[in-house]
């Protein structure tokens, strides 16, 4: 009987193991399936409705080829697991003043997007360097919510500093570019002199698992997804080093010390308008705020031209980074 019992205990303990090892293979299976899937273009077009513009780069050729000051860049990743190509323009405003803001574009769209903000840092004596984030435009690569974007553009602050001697570099990212720049400002160790971000979200996480449980259906008191996000982070961390909540610009924030603009559009209803406010309140360096009255998402460069120039004009005046008043 002794035996007996003994041989049943064991069979349960096997029984136990195998059941929980099957599970976390099961979870982890499916976790990278979805790991793999939030880079999946579809993917976010599905859960944010954005259209892919990423392979259109006909304004950007024809900005180059009109443009004799326009030069396009091409620089090697000297990182990773093999070396990656990452494209942009370098648009020289034949100023004396040796300063350059970077212009990201926003996600699924390349650098051509950033044209229309070209002339406002013009006329403010800047320099502008366009870049196609990995994976969009030009740029080979796939997206890793700035895992490796980070020094991505660590290797755009170098090229300008180094190749064109520039004393002052100022990033301007918009929408997805927005959250990279304050990610970089926080997470970089060589920060940029100043950050603007426009449209920014806060926590990629909160964002995804939001329209997630709405596209997959799933009860609101369910925790399938819950474990679920719980494996995916698991292989996201085996696959680059990090996680998406690791990766929060809610978080970078905290710790930059370049002064930054938040700039945000009140009837934005991609990424909720309060997003505005929670990141500003994080932020521990020298800051400003402005919400655009009825703006939709990355749309008020369009919908308030003037209003805008004069935002971005009176952050850099107030913090010395331009000494022009018009």
């Amino acid at each position: 009987m002794k035996k007996f019992l003994h041989s049943l205990f064991i069979f349960f303990i096997g029984l136990l193991i195998g059941a929980i090892l099957t599970f976390n293979t099961l979870g982890l299976i499916l976790g990278n399936i979805l790991y793999m899937e939030l880079s999946n273009p579809q993917l976010n077009i599905n859960l944010t409705s954005i259209v892919n513009h990423s392979q259109d780069l006909t304004r950007i050729n024809q900005y180059q080829q009109e443009n004799p000051n326009a030069q396009k860049v091409a620089l090697y990743t000297p990182y990773g697991d093999s070396s990656r190509e990452l494209v942009g323009t370098f648009i020289n405003n034949n100023s004396k003043y040796k300063k350059t803001i970077i212009l990201i574009h926003g996600l699924y769209q390349n650098r051509s997007m950033c044209l229309n903000y070209v002339n406002i840092y013009k006329q403010l004596g800047f320099n502008v360097l366009l870049i196609d984030l990995r994976g969009h435009g030009e740029s080979d690569g796939i997206i890793t919510w700035g895992q490796t974007e980070i020094r991505d553009i660590d290797m755009w602050c170098d090229y300008l500093r180094n190749t064109k001697q520039q004393e002052l570099i100022g990033i301007h990212g918009i929408s997805l570019g927005g959250a990279f720049a304050l990610l970089h400002s926080g997470l970089s160790v060589h920060p940029a002199d100043f950050y603007i971000e426009d449209s920014s979200y806060s926590d990629l996480k909160g964002l995804y698992y939001n329209h997630l449980h709405s596209m997959i259906q799933l009860p609101n008191d369910s925790k399938i997804l819950d474990i679920l996000w719980i494996y995916s982070q698991v292989c996201m961390y085996w696959h680059t080093g990090s996680t998406l909540d690791k990766l929060a610009p809610l978080k970078a924030v905290a710790h930059s010390t370049s002064p930054t603009l938040f700039l945000h559009g009140s009837a934005d209803t991609l990424i909720p308008p309060n997003t505005l406010q929670e990141l500003y309140d994080n932020c521990r360096a020298t800051k400003s705020m402005h919400m655009f009255k009825d703006s939709t998402h990355a749309q008020a460069i369009s919908n308030y031209p003037n209003e805008y120039f004069n935002v971005i004009k009176d952050f850099l005046v107030n913090n010395h980074f331009t000494t022009i008043q018009n």
